[in-house]
């Protein structure tokens, strides 16, 4: 195993410097991921100010802000670490833009790991800036006791949701199936995660189902860091377990099926290796 040098680690901190700031600046991250939320945010806990709703982990009760704003802020998280790296590497890709980099002296794993890393270090700005509007104005309590835990989920899920996009990025063929694919394995199992409303007297099959993808186990770890005397400090081994797994399964899917060629590219060359053989 070799250890990075002090230039690999100066050369990754440039690029993941400059990919935050390429997502900030692009309009569909800046709207998703930061507006979209917040508007989410306002919307449902004036409608819903004075409801209250099972805490999660814990017994009682707590304000629909207490439970409703760690839920949305994982929506947020979500959008910028799994939603835009599935459109952004597919879009990259069909450009021509990763063959480009293959040719450069930028190793790809450094360029892949950078665009990661932002896309993590996006969607955890944007859980702080929830949070930022929802604790004035809302009365969202943090316990001091919970951070800890807080913290970890939130950084463990961020890798892991940046990993599985990784490896959702390599299913799409085109750009043009990268925005279906990432909605469609994203939006309906946002239903049953927990993170529109609590599971509580949910069906068990159907929560079931929920606890075979990751996105339920990042809510419910979170969830549990914002439930007033939950036991433990809120930490959830089982869930960070799995968030874990799915992490490793992701990195290892996406390292087995990534390729920069573009699809029309890629499928061109087969085409002519396959007349150059049967012309043999």
């Amino acid at each position: 195993m070799t250890i990075p040098s002090r230039s690999d680690v100066a050369l990754l901190g440039r690029w993941l410097r400059a990919r935050v700031r390429i997502q900030l600046r692009t309009g569909r991250a800046v709207v998703f991921t930061f507006a979209f939320p917040l508007v989410l945010l306002v919307l449902f806990n004036g409608l819903n100010g004075n409801a209250t709703v099972d805490a999660v982990g814990a017994a009682g009760q707590v304000k629909f802000a207490q439970f409703y704003t760690p839920s949305i802020a994982i929506f947020s998280l979500t959008t910028a670490c799994y939603t835009s790296v599935i459109l952004g590497i597919a879009t990259a890709r069909d450009s021509g833009l990763l063959k480009r980099v293959r040719g450069t002296p930028l190793p790809m794993s450094t360029y892949l790991g950078s665009w990661l890393a932002g896309a993590a270090l996006t969607g955890i700005l944007a859980v702080v800036l929830l949070f930022a509007v929802a604790v004035p104005a809302f009365g969202v309590k943090i316990y001091l006791s919970t951070l800890p835990a807080a913290i970890v989920t939130l950084v463990l899920g961020a890798a892991c949701l940046a990993s599985v996009g990784l490896a959702v990025a390599t299913l799409a063929k085109t750009a043009e199936q990268a925005q279906p694919i990432a909605q469609l394995t994203f939006l309906p199992i946002s239903f049953i995660s927990g993170i529109w409303f609590p599971l509580e007297g949910a069906p068990h099959w159907l929560t079931s189902i929920a606890k075979l993808f990751p996105l339920q186990h990042i809510v419910h770890a979170f969830d549990r860091c914002f439930s007033p005397g939950v036991a433990g400090g809120a930490w959830s081994p089982d869930d960070l377990w799995a968030i874990a797994v799915w992490t490793a399964c992701g990195l290892f899917v996406a390292t087995r099926r990534f390729h920069a060629e573009p699809a029309v590219a890629a499928a061109g060359a087969r085409r002519r290796g396959l007349r150059r053989a049967a012309a043999r």
